[in-house]
């Protein structure tokens, strides 16, 4: 089961406990895509060490989780972005999504955007437009 196989792995001192600072790491690697609003609501916490859970701790949470409307997939992200896709192409200017990344949502630093830009986008063609689609495989796999 993905959750027994993710609690195992963020058991670092195999204690069975998971420190619940990576409970949002934990739930996403059960192909889950919970905000951090989420996370914090169920359980999550944003620093180390304050809280330990138990894999029974960690079940019910999943569960809230995927139970959530807060979340987003691949399809909803695709009909975001074709809001800028002004050549009804799969393309947008890449300096919207960069504006994207760091100003809506939960905000990435100007840092983080660049970075993951460089790592999953494709190159932008002369009229600086970059294919999404993409980006957006790469971003939800």
């Amino acid at each position: 089961d993905a959750i027994e196989f993710a609690f195992d792995v963020y058991d670092f001192k195999g204690d069975g406990n998971v420190d619940a600072f990576y409970a949002g790491d934990l739930i996403r690697a059960c192909n889950l895509n919970p905000t951090l609003k989420t996370i914090n609501e169920v359980g999550g916490q944003s620093e180390k060490g304050k809280k330990m859970l138990s894999k029974a701790e960690v079940y019910p949470m999943y569960k809230a989780c995927k139970d959530s409307k807060d979340q987003g997939g691949f399809h909803d992200f695709v009909e975001i972005l074709k809001l800028y896709d002004k050549n009804d192409d799969n393309t947008m200017i890449g300096n919207e999504l960069f504006r994207l990344l760091t100003n809506l949502g939960e905000k990435l630093s100007k840092e983080e955007a660049k970075s993951l830009m460089k790592e999953l986008c494709e190159p932008e063609d002369d009229d600086g437009f970059m294919p999404f689609i993409p980006f957006l495989e790469k971003m939800c796999a």
